[in-house]
Parts: C-alpha cells; sequence; structure tokens
C-alpha cells in the first residue's frame, strides 16, 4: 500500500453549521433531533438502504469504520459512502440502534459546534458502537459531518469486565502466588505477543478479559526495562492521563509526566495485578517458526531464557516490539568515519550524561529525543552541540499538551473510554483541520518561545498542512518536539545549534558541509529506530517477512498501514504506537482475533476491494 506524501494528503473544510443559540441552549430540542438522526440512522443501516444511509451525511462528510461494517480501517468520504453501504450493509445485519447516554455539545474552537451524540447497535457478529458529531445545515436539517462505527463485542464472548467479572472463590487449595506460577510456566497459549512494552501488555490483558490464552515474551530482563534502561532524565511527553493503561488507571497521586524508570516500574506492577504471563529474557527461534496454511496455526520454538526451548501452536502473533522493533538506525557511514579517534554512537546505547561533564558533544537529529539527551548533556556540564538536519515543529507542553488535550484527558474529562472515542471519532483529514485552528493559538502563546528559537538559528515550522505533530508522527515518527527544558537551553545559548550536514569525519573532528567543523569528543546520533521488516524477519524469518506489508504511515484515506489490521502476514497482528492509540486499539485486535478463532471474521472490505466493486473517488 502506497504511503501518502504530506503534499498528497486531503485537507478536510469543517462545515458550516446554522445552530442559534436559543437552540444550544434547549436540551429538548437537541434529544429530539438527536434521537430523529439515530432513528433514521437505524432504518437505513436495517434495511440495508445504501442511499438512505448516504443522505445521513452533510457535503464533506465522512464515515470512519472500524471492524463493524468493513472488517478493516476504512475512513470513507462522501463521495464513497453510498458505494460502500451497497456493498456491505446486507452483510453487517446492523441493527437495535439507541442511544448511549445523553447528546452533548461540544466546540472545539469558536466557530465550530456539533452536537456529539454516542449510540449502540448490533451487528450479525455480534454488537457495536458508535460516535455522530452533528451540524444543522442550511435547510435546517440535522446531518453528520462525522460519524464513527466500531467493533465492541462478539456474541457469546464479552468481556469479563465489571458485571461480567469473574466471580473469583474461597476454599482454594494454592495459593494465589502458587496458582499464578503454575500458569506461567505452563501457559498453553493460543496466541504468543512479542514484546512487554505498554503494546504489548495492552494487548494480553484484553486477550485475558475475553478468555483467550496467552503468552508474552521478551528479550529484556524485567518488563519495563524498555523504559527503566534509557538515560535517567527520560520522561513521558503525554500527559498522565492519555497514557493510562487497560483496565487500570494511574493513581491520581501520581504526577502529571512520568519519568521513564518510574513508567518502567508501573509496566512490571501492571502486568503482576493484571495476571498476564510473561516470559522475560525470551525470544523467538525463527529457524524453527512457521505458519501451517493448512491448519492456520503457527508452529512457534520459543527459546525461554535464551535458552530452553518450548514449542507452541498458536493462532496468531502479535507483535508489540516498538516502532521501527525498537532497533536503532544509523546512517550510512560519512567519509572518515573510520578514522574517527573518539566515540560513536546511537541515542538508544547513551545512558548516562556525567562521564561527558566539560567535554564537546554533537548530538545529530533534532526530534523528541535529541532533544532530551542534548539536555542532560548541558545538565551534566558537557559543551552540546544539536545538529538540526530538517526544520522541526515545536510546542511547549505547558500550553501545548493542556490546549489539545482540553476537556478531555484531564482531571475533570469524561470516562477515560468515552475520551478514546471521541479523539478516534476524528478521521486524520478532520483532525488536520481542527489543528489548523488550534496550532496558531498554541503558537501564539509559545510567542516567545519560538521567536526565540528562530534567532538562535532553530527552525521551527506549524507542521504538514499546519497540522503540529500530527502528520509528522503519523508519518516519520519524528520531527517535533515537545518542549520540557531543551528549547529553553537553546535559546539561552547553553544547547547550540549546527544547521549544515555532516560532510566528513577526521581522527578529531567534524566538519560540515558549510566548511565549519567541531572537535568533537562524543557523537550521537538520535537518527531513530529502523523499518518494521528487520525485526520481523528476526522473530518470524526472511520468508514470512517477504509477504509483510508497509507498517506505519498513512494510506490514502489517512488511516495507519497495516497497524491493528491486516499486515499481509496470515495470523500476525502489529500493535504500535502511543498509549491511546494502544489502549483503544488493543481492544480492536483482541476482537478481532477471537472472531478469527471462531472462524467468524469475514473478508475484509478494503479500499482495494472497493475500488474492485464500483466507484471509488480518491480524496
Amino acid at each position: 500500500m502506497v504511503v501518502v506524501g504530506y503534499a498528497s494528503n486531503p485537507e478536510y473544510k469543517i462545515p458550516q453549521d446554522f445552530f442559534t443559540e436559543s437552540e444550544l441552549t434547549n436540551k429538548e430540542y437537541i434529544r429530539k433531533n438527536s434521537n430523529k438522526w439515530i432513528t433514521a440512522f437505524d432504518n437505513a443501516v436495517s434495511s440495508s438502504n445504501a442511499a438512505a444511509y448516504e443522505k445521513l451525511f452533510c457535503e464533506g462528510g465522512c464515515w470512519r469504520d472500524i471492524i463493524a461494517f468493513t472488517n478493516d480501517y476504512r475512513a470513507i468520504t462522501k463521495a464513497n459512502i453510498f458505494q460502500a453501504a451497497t456493498d456491505r450493509l446486507a452483510i453487517t445485519g446492523a441493527s437495535d440502534t439507541e442511544i448511549d447516554g445523553e447528546p452533548s455539545i461540544r466546540q472545539p474552537f469558536p466557530g465550530h459546534t456539533f452536537i456529539n451524540v454516542k449510540f449502540r447497535f448490533n451487528i450479525k457478529l455480534g454488537s457495536a458502537v458508535g460516535v455522530t458529531r452533528l451540524v444543522k445545515v442550511s435547510s435546517g436539517e440535522w446531518k453528520a459531518f462525522v460519524v464513527l462505527t466500531t467493533i465492541d463485542r462478539i456474541h457469546g464472548h464479552p468481556e469479563h469486565i465489571l458485571e461480567n467479572r469473574p466471580e473469583g472463590g474461597h476454599n482454594h487449595a494454592k495459593t494465589y502466588d502458587q496458582q499464578r506460577q503454575e500458569e506461567v510456566e505452563n501457559p498453553k497459549p493460543t496466541v504468543l505477543v512479542v514484546g512487554s512494552g505498554h503494546n504489548g501488555l495492552n494487548i494480553a490483558a484484553r486477550l485475558n478479559a475475553l478468555g483467550v490464552r496467552n503468552l508474552v515474551i521478551d528479550k529484556n530482563s524485567r518488563v519495563g526495562d524498555n523504559w527503566r534502561s534509557r538515560y535517567p532524565s527520560l520522561a513521558l511527553q503525554d500527559s498522565i492521563w492519555g497514557a493510562n493503561l487497560a483496565y487500570l488507571q494511574y493513581p491520581t497521586s501520581f504526577p502529571k509526566y512520568l519519568s521513564a524508570g518510574r513508567l518502567g516500574n508501573w509496566l512490571e506492577s501492571y502486568a503482576l495485578i493484571m495476571g498476564i504471563n510473561v516470559w522475560s529474557s525470551s525470544y523467538v527461534a525463527k529457524d524453527e517458526t512457521f505458519y501451517d496454511k493448512d491448519r492456520k496455526i503457527w508452529n512457534v520454538t520459543v527459546l525461554r531464557n535464551g535458552v530452553t526451548p518450548y514449542q507452541f501452536k498458536v493462532s496468531h502473533i502479535v507483535m508489540a516490539t516498538g516502532l521501527g522493533g525498537g532497533k536503532p538506525k544509523m546512517p550510512a557511514p560519512f567519509p572518515g568515519q573510520e578514522k574517527f579517534k573518539n566515540i560513536i554512537m546511537h541515542a538508544f546505547s547513551h545512558k548516562s550524561s556525567a562521564p561527558y561533564k566539560g567535554k564537546t558533544a554533537l548530538v545529530v537529529g533534532s526530534g523528541s529525543s535529541g532533544h532530551d539527551i542534548s539536555v542532560d548533556l548541558a545538565n551534566n556540564g558537557a559543551n552540546v552541540t544539536l545538529l538540526q538536519r530538517s526544520r522541526t515543529f515545536v510546542m511547549s507542553l505547558e500550553n501545548g499538551i493542556d490546549t489539545l488535550n482540553k476537556g478531555l484527558y484531564c482531571d475533570n474529562g469524561p470516562p477515560l473510554e468515552d475520551a478514546d472515542f471521541i479523539t478516534e471519532t476524528v478521521p486524520k483529514s478532520v483532525a488536520v483541520a481542527y489543528l489548523k485552528n488550534l496550532i496558531p493559538v498554541i503558537a501564539d502563546m509559545d510567542k516567545d518561545l519560538l521567536d526565540g528559537l528562530n534567532k538562535a538559528g532553530f527552525k521551527t515550522w506549524s507542521g504538514p498542512h499546519g497540522s503540529g505533530h500530527l502528520y509528522l508522527s503519523m508519518q516519520r515518527n519524528g520531527g517535533y518536539y515537545f518542549d520540557s527544558g531543551a528549547s529553553k537551553r537553546i535559546v539561552n545559548g547553553d544547547i547550540k545549534i549546527q544547521g549544515s550536514e555532516i560532510d566528513h569525519f577526521t581522527e578529531t573532528s567534524v566538519v560540515f558541509k558549510d566548511g565549519s567543523s567541531l572537535n568533537a569528543d562524543v557523537v550521537i546520533f538520535a537518527t531513530g529506530v529502523c523499518g518494521f521488516e528487520e525485526s520481523c524477519a528476526e522473530t518470524l524469518g526472511d520468508n514470512a517477512t517477504k509477504s509483510l506489508k508497509q507498517i506505519w504511515g498513512l494510506d490514502e484515506e489517512s488511516e495507519l498501514n497495516s497497524c491493528y489490521r491486516d499486515c499481509g502476514i496470515p495470523g500476525v497482528y502489529f500493535m504500535v504506537g502511543p498509549f491511546p492509540l494502544s489502549r483503544f486499539n488493543s481492544k480492536i485486535v483482541a476482537l478481532q482475533i477471537v472472531a478469527e478463532q471462531l472462524g467468524k471474521f469475514g473478508e475484509r472490505y478494503t479500499i482495494e476491494m472497493q475500488k474492485s466493486k464500483g466507484s471509488y473517488s480518491p480524496a
């Protein structure tokens, strides 16, 4: 699947709404018209009336479906809704739509107001949930400019939570620790999860709640070492409310931003509390692992503690090894690099800046890691130069995160599940339109900081299409920084900026293309991670990796390529991405696995399939 470049990604124009102030204060009016739209939705889907379904949307409307109707991740524009509805409504068998809770008025920024309505409905496979954002159009009708529909439950296989929680029991012959030890020693998995970071633990917890036996393996010696083993100053740039894991939220006494070490300890505690079976210091023996096409089973050999082989037959493998598999990416060697007598390393190998007190350091790369390491070096008394290879989107944590998360991920926000649904309702193209209104507000609050950065020679911008970090994250997984201290050190001169690329090395210096040079004691490349192919081949072998599709980046509907959905390798899912994406999509992946294990998961209605069925208009 082709990765869409920034220039060709669709920019969504938010429809004008015609609500009056009196209408927005009339709860009965809002309730009546919300129910009217929901009734029309139910009539359309239950009768498989594609024309009626298409009329539910305003001009420029978008239907984002996650598995419920399409068995895929789709962001279907108005021009393509009729064809998709024609192809999928009868197959899905949706009915019994009901509003879930009170409709709410939302105004993400001045001049844009909509009514947010959450609803539930049944489908042949199970039950589903939806969210619609309704506006009043010029005709006086209420139309949807965005609708999200997503799978929520498989018939007969509810999550064992809340009213469906396990009964527990009394008078056990063995202690809980003895029971858990037996389960860990003899896990009998039907799903193998590779990686015990937040993605691996989230999907394992979801599978546990659905009664699906699974085993998590990780090369590290302890859960959380992927955070715990990094440099001491590392901390999350996601605020604590958005960085929760499935089912278990952080204590209300925890700080707004967690240090890497504390997060690592929390992940380890989470695995223990949630009863997740983890084998640390363990990995897949790729040469003894293969897929049986006839039986649709993976034959997997796991080397526990790197020594003892265990054979498992599993229906699915979930790759949760991080973006790019967590494998450091170094640029091709520069001329003379082999002669350089001092230290060259990747950011992943940087554990402490203390040894570089009074020494000269060059950090290559101006994303989050480059900034974090630069300020860590400066705090430890090093003379630091940051090489900026391309312009960077910068916003401060105090202004940016609070503005973007306002009313959602905060102490007084809605329940976490509702906040996730509100966030995931928005297709990426619509999110761009939102951010184009919010990023200038943040930039105005950060004006002194941004002016100071540019004066210091650090090049900033507002991101592709003015979307801030959104497309940079989804396409490049880099090129942005949420300032937690480094930007201020750049402004005051503690961190110097080099805007020219490396030309070559000498025995003691780095020479840049502008003719300047730096006598560096250490050069740290904060240049990101390798592609997913390397980590996949390392785990599943070269043969399986041949059919791997593009992972990460955006498809032509601005959905993430092959994440949480078909990746090209049968029985394999990729769980990657930050905490909010992981928390929401781990449930979606778990439900797909259950449906596939039951033999009830149908054909995926991909973009390519829709094109083959009839008309498809590029966005």
